[in-house]
């Protein structure tokens, strides 16, 4: 008997890759990789601004006091005339398909109601959302930064974990449909045309 039920229990894992090889979309050469070349293009076209960043701890002591953690990014900034900003990754822009951040800029997500206790409400809204725009234990600080950039040498990104990215304040306010920078909305390639996929729920509080 028990010899029955493993050969039939290995039957059943032979049958699991063969599953999910089904499941997978059809066309060739998925998944697609994502081309920087044309999402820097995609960022210029829309009117942004393409910067390279690399993600540094400690950006609240001495600058050489500053520890590089080996990552770069490439961020599309907007700057609106009353001099509020907004960064996105350049692949979230540019993709057909959702991210993370994405949605969460499109779905408008509501804030919980503030808490005091748990420090920046932006960097409080990325974590409800499943993301993090947190560098350590935050005292010493952290962020993405540009030294060239005169207005936001460090800023912090919400990044979710697909690897998207979308800057904390710029999320946490259009939340309220509040634009900093620029709207989003219609500049993401991405274009749902219907429902969003129900991805986020509103923080409980």
């Amino acid at each position: 008997m028990r010899t029955t039920r493993l050969a039939a229990l290995a039957g059943l894992l032979l049958l699991v890759p063969t599953a999910l090889a089904a499941q997978s979309p059809a066309e060739p050469g998925y998944p697609p990789q994502p081309d920087l070349s044309a999402a820097r293009s995609v960022c210029e076209e829309k009117g942004g601004t393409v910067q390279w960043r690399r993600a540094i701890f400690g950006t609240n002591l001495d600058q050489a006091a500053w520890t590089d953690l080996g990552r770069t990014v490439e961020l599309c900034r907007w700057q609106a005339e009353d001099g509020s900003r907004i960064y996105v990754d350049t692949i979230t822009l540019a993709l057909r398909t959702p991210t993370l951040a994405a949605v969460a800029y499109l779905q408008q997500v509501p804030m919980a109601e503030y808490d005091p206790s748990r420090g920046n409400p932006a960097t409080a809204y990325c974590a409800d959302l499943g993301g993090s725009a947190s560098f350590g234990d935050g005292a010493s600080g952290g962020g993405w930064v540009d030294t060239t950039d005169p207005d936001d040498p460090v800023i912090a990104m919400c990044v979710f974990p697909d690897g998207s990215m979308l800057d904390e304040w710029g999320l946490a306010y259009h939340s309220d449909g509040t634009i900093r920078g620029v709207d989003l909305e219609p500049l993401f390639v991405y274009q749902p045309g219907g429902d969003l996929p129900g991805i986020f729920s509103a923080p409980a509080g």
